[in-house]
């Protein structure tokens, strides 16, 4: 590729001291070279900042310091120092594979998509042992080499999951709808992969797994001790309300409305079936009044579905 345009990789840091070179040594090797680094360490307590420091000496490296604002807080402080004509977020505990910035932007150029999505593996910590599941696997609902357009809202409602990380999206699509995250709350990719699947006009799908996805104890997705489980309450509130403003408008095409009633039911059942007791959800699900009762069938409908193909497997 005679041109390569500039692409900006986000990587928030917060007390990860022991996967951070692992993370960016992935990056500062890619094949592609025309990279914008920025790592924002978001008020480190551990050896994280030290382990980041030898890195700036590579130009393409920045490393923004700031006091803990949060995942949502570091990625938005990316984004407003991102030049790169197209966006990626790593996270500061995987790692992606040596080809990716290289083979995505090389069908990110010629068919000038908004945005491209991929597939990610998942693996245990220390242990480097893939963990079976195709959560992050999209070979059965999308077709490679596809130029979705109109119909993106609909294939993306159909396999849709919120990691950030699992697509390259065109930076002016962000800054012409304004597109952030939603600070102070946890699970913050429902809401802003919504808002760019939304955003977008043209999408494509690469069939290769890029990205390595680290699950380790005590992290956002595996520590559910009640205090989180709270916040993961409240957090769900918060975009629901903020997707139930979004179906509300008028300005988007029914397609794009089934895409926000999806994420309207996923939140929905999340807070229903939260361990949590009912008198600290249920006022919580009462809110939530755009959910209709041919919606519960539906959901009532999709948990048999899903038992009985459990079932058979």
């Amino acid at each position: 590729m005679n041109y390569q345009p500039l692409v900006s990789i986000i990587v928030p840091v917060y007390n990860v001291e022991n996967y951070i070179e692992e993370c960016l040594d992935s990056i500062i090797n890619q094949t592609y070279s025309n990279l914008e680094i920025i790592v924002i360490d978001d008020g480190s307590t551990d050896c994280s900042n030290h382990k980041v420091q030898p890195y700036t000496s590579n130009e393409r490296v920045q490393l923004i310091e700031q006091k803990n604002q949060g995942l949502s807080g570091a990625r938005n402080t990316g984004l407003k120092a991102a030049t790169g004509k197209y966006i990626l977020f790593v996270d500061s505990d995987d790692y992606i594979e040596r080809t990716t910035v290289e083979e995505l932007v090389a069908q990110m150029e010629p068919h000038q998509v908004d945005l491209i999505r991929f597939n990610g593996k998942a693996f245990l910590d220390e242990m480097n042992t893939p963990i079976e599941q195709n959560h992050y696997d999209f070979s059965h609902r999308l077709e490679e080499g596809k130029v979705y357009k109109a119909d993106s809202y609909e294939a993306n409602r159909r396999t849709f999951v919120s990691p950030v990380y699992l697509y390259i999206i065109r930076r002016n699509v962000l800054e012409k709808c304004n597109i952030t995250f939603y600070e102070q709350i946890l699970h913050e990719d429902e809401l802003f992969t919504t808002q760019v699947f939304l955003a977008i006009t043209s999408m494509m799908y690469q069939n290769k797994f890029y990205y390595h996805r680290r699950y380790r104890e005590n992290s956002i997705m595996t520590d559910q001790n009640p205090k989180r489980l709270k916040k993961t309450l409240g957090s769900y509130n918060r975009i629901y309300k903020e997707l139930e403003r979004l179906y509300a408008q008028n300005s988007f095409t029914k397609e794009q409305k089934k895409l926000i009633k999806r994420q309207m039911l996923s939140i929905y059942s999340g807070v229903k079936n939260s361990p949590l007791p009912m008198a600290e959800k249920g006022p919580v699900l009462k809110q939530m009044t755009a959910i209709t009762m041919t919606d519960k069938t539906y959901l009532k409908a999709q948990k048999a579905m899903r038992a009985i193909r459990h079932k058979q497997t």
